[in-house]
């Protein structure tokens, strides 16, 4: 555990450096250029801050044993309705660029990082008896009851360094092609705890002592990440609606990214079934006793693999200019094809998809 959060602070730290790095190095290139620059009006530096509310898919396969039937059978929430990921996550967005004075370039980094957490818990019981009527009978159902807990959390990183040329759209809007570099790193965990006895049943009164019950119970945890990097296209257009930048300007935007994604998919956890069934006359008199069976069933999975992986999204919204300022409200949608482990005792390739609204405010530096 320890070396696992080594790499990871280590992979962190790397990135974290790169991003530092690649900033003074735009804005190195920004002081250079605007010391030249006879544009005193267009900003050289867009400093771009924002949120989305993401749509998570939950691809992770559930652990289901056979017990969980009986648990619906005797009328309580069956685990299967717990055992669930996040939904939902809120990004934070960020994103500088750099805009050459007298150039048609634009190169830009930017980050967003979202996670999110979950837990549930149920526990159900039968009530017991009235003091008074426990002589009634002969078999009464009692003390029946299933309890689950379960727990998961998932994060993402996404970073990209990208350079673009704005070739132009006619009409005053801007069309900018670009190429550059994606790293994405998916990292998600799941647990669950599961207790039941849905079918309790014993004598009382004066029927024999016989008594009858199911006792199960199911613990699993799971953890799986992806890690990766790759080359990315990207198109990014605006086409202006009404007024001018100057006296405030509304435009619409859209674009569509795309890349490929070499790295590492890694899977670990456990899961374990436990039971015992009772049934029987107890007559100690006799050396006849409640009849009990066990079982027993475990399972470990560590499995990690080298995988590429596609990626394509879209963005589409209006954005409210004025000056060096602008406010953006759009949706956006991010798909990784296969970048998920979801499986328990198989690998089982699932998509990542990020999709929601967002909401961004930059402002303009310079010029």
């Amino acid at each position: 555990m320890s070396e696992l959060n080594g790499q990871q602070n280590n992979r962190m730290l790397h990135w974290q450096l790169l991003t530092t790095v690649s900033a003074f190095v735009l804005l190195g290139f920004a002081s250079a250029s605007a010391a030249d620059s006879d544009d005193a009006d267009r900003p050289i530096i867009w400093i771009e801050l924002g949120g989305q509310l993401d749509r998570l898919d939950d691809g992770q396969q559930k652990i289901a044993p056979p017990f969980f039937a009986s648990i619906s059978k005797a009328g309580f929430t069956s685990p299967l309705i717990l055992e669930k990921q996040p939904h939902y996550s809120i990004d934070e967005d960020g994103k500088i660029s750099f805009e050459p004075s007298s150039s048609d370039w634009v190169l830009s980094a930017s980050v967003r990082y979202g996670r999110n957490t979950s837990k549930g818990y149920r526990h159900q019981q039968t009530d017991d008896m009235f003091p008074g009527l426990r002589s009634i009978g002969p078999t009464v159902a009692r003390f029946r009851y299933a309890e689950t807990t379960t727990g998961g959390a998932e994060s993402h990183v996404i970073l990209d360094f990208m350079a673009g040329r704005d070739i132009g759209l006619g009409m005053g809007g801007t069309s900018v092609l670009g190429g550059g570099l994606r790293f994405a790193q998916f990292q998600s965990r799941s647990k669950i705890g599961a207790y039941t006895d849905p079918d309790y049943m014993r004598t009382q009164g004066t029927g024999l002592p016989y008594k009858y019950f199911h006792n199960d119970s199911a613990h699993a945890q799971n953890r799986t990440s992806f890690t990766g990097v790759g080359p990315a296209l990207s198109w990014e257009a605006s086409m202006p609606l009404s007024g001018e930048t100057r006296n405030g300007k509304i435009s619409f935007d859209w674009g569509l990214n795309g890349a490929v994604l070499f790295g590492k998919q890694k899977s670990r956890g456990s899961h374990q079934t436990k039971g015992a069934l009772s049934t029987g006359v107890n007559l100690a008199f006799l050396g006849i006793y409640y009849h009990t069976t066990h079982y027993t069933h475990s399972k470990l999975h560590d499995r990690s693999r080298i995988v590429t992986i596609p990626n394509l999204g879209a963005t589409a919204g209006v954005s409210f200019h004025y000056a060096n300022a602008k406010v953006s409200l759009g949706y956006r949608a991010d798909m990784f094809f296969g970048a998920m482990d979801g499986g328990i005792d198989t690998r089982k390739s699932e998509n990542v998809g990020f999709y929601g609204p967002f909401a961004t405010i930059s402002i303009g530096i310079g010029g």
